[in-house]
């Protein structure tokens, strides 16, 4: 099936999201920048029609852009795609911060995300965007992987949310409704509870690399009512909504032992979207490729004993994390017209469909959102429509590269016993107000 083979291929390194900036030195430029972008010719505001050619550099999460979308992008528009370069995400974040400091134009065109938005627009190497270039089809949370602080530096290539998906079979034969999602965390730790023996798990996670850490921390404090940062960016995570959250997260592996203890190695959703697609965790919130794995061919489940619902809350109903990409334009561009093209032809409905269809994410578009054939193609689409009623975050900012890694030696050392929940995220915290000096107030 076309839809397993992209998103396998793909999805690698879905959970991997922060990992390209631990470099140092001059690959953390964008947070302290003095260097101020050239003009060039090709601004946005030029008149006339879009033509010549541009050069993209993507990550490998969608094989949709170089198997048909750049096709219908020459012929509609005229503009040749010179060169559309792939790279693994872990590699990006350094060449483009190279490439940015240099003033480069190799690559009109670069992909994104909300740290990278923030980053690098903060840092003036995004070009940014008027109201009048964005689509008026578009969805808000898609809007926020490319802005910062009010200013839109791209548009949006796919949506993703994560929802909980969770194997019916494995369900019944524990004693376990199959039919429906825990509605709280007390049942959803009972389930789990049910669903642990031998080697097998009731619950699984990926939090084998910095942003592993990080997610499976922001996903316990939203869920349990918290917040990163207030209004003004100053860290509020080390909260008694924090510590709960935290606390939680090690209990699942700790005194409930409902967590497969390998999910402390795991390093990436594609390989827990496996695990669970091999019947060997009962649960798993994951991001909505899951869908694809766990109903192909080689999985031991189907859409008839995959079920799929809310995440279940805390202290709330239900919350989860974001993990949208798009593409921004390179300030050093020479051709920032026809690079706006591109980004504007990813967003229709064609391309869109394409992304629920063979890719296996959310659309962008509100009317792709709410086509019966897309609902169809993957029904995830369902649960993501209902999981709007509440808090998604990802708090994508300039620092995150290094806030990552922090967070994540603290969040790991609270897992394994080394530290308690409250004293990990005080020191935590200290590190993230330090950062916060470091780039809003420097």
């Amino acid at each position: 099936m076309e839809t397993s083979r992209a998103t396998n291929k793909a999805l690698s390194r879905r959970n991997l999201f922060q990992l390209g900036g631990i470099a140092a030195g001059a690959l953390t430029l964008a947070g302290c920048s003095t260097t101020s972008p050239q003009t060039t010719s090709g601004t946005l505001q030029s008149s006339g029609k879009p033509s010549g050619q541009i050069s993209i550099l993507d990550d490998n999460t969608n094989m949709v852009f170089k198997n048909s979308t750049i096709k219908a992008f020459e012929q509609k528009t005229g503009i040749k795609v010179a060169t559309y370069q792939q790279g693994n995400f872990n590699d990006l974040h350094d060449k483009m911060a190279t490439m940015f400091a240099a003033q480069d134009s190799s690559f009109d065109v670069v992909m994104t995300w909300a740290g990278w938005s923030a980053e690098f627009g903060q840092a003036g190497w995004l070009e940014e965007l008027t109201k009048s270039d964005v689509p008026t089809d578009l969805i808000q949370p898609a809007l926020d992987a490319v802005s910062w602080r009010g200013k839109i530096y791209g548009l949006p290539k796919f949506v993703s949310v994560q929802t909980m998906f969770w194997n019916k079979d494995l369900y019944t034969k524990a004693g376990a409704d199959p039919a429906a999602a825990p509605a709280n965390w007390d049942e959803f730790v009972q389930t789990a509870k049910k669903l642990t023996s031998g080697d097998q798990f009731g619950y699984a996670c990926d939090m084998g690399n910095p942003a592993g850490a990080y997610q499976n921390f922001l996903r316990m404090l939203l869920l349990s009512g918290g917040q990163m940062y207030d209004a003004d960016y100053n860290p509020t995570f080390a909260s008694d909504a924090g510590v709960e959250g935290l606390t939680k997260l090690v209990e699942l592996l700790q005194v409930h032992k409902v967590m497969d203890p390998s999910s402390l190695q795991i390093t990436n959703a594609s390989d827990l979207a496996d695990l669970f697609a091999r019947g060997k965790t009962g649960s798993v919130f994951n991001w909505p490729f899951q869908f694809a794995v766990a109903t192909a061919s080689t999985s031991k489940l189907t859409k008839d004993t995959l079920g799929n619902g809310l995440i279940p809350g805390i202290s709330v109903r239900s919350a989860s994390i974001d993990g949208s990409e798009g593409f921004a334009i390179n300030k050093y561009s020479k051709n920032k017209q026809a690079a706006l093209a591109w980004l504007q032809f990813v967003t229709t409905g064609d391309v869109q469909m394409q992304i629920v269809e063979k890719e296996g994410w959310f659309p962008v578009s509100k009317t792709v959102l709410n086509d019966p054939a897309a609902i169809a193609a993957l029904p995830v689409l369902t649960t993501y429509k209902e999981s709007t009623k509440y808090v998604t975050k990802r708090y994508g900012t300039p620092w995150d590269n290094e806030f990552d890694l922090a967070l994540s030696v603290q969040v790991i050392n609270a897992m394994n016993g080394k530290t308690s929940p409250k004293d990990a995220l005080t020191t935590a915290q200290k590190t993230a107000q330090d950062l916060v000096k470091k780039y809003l107030k420097s």
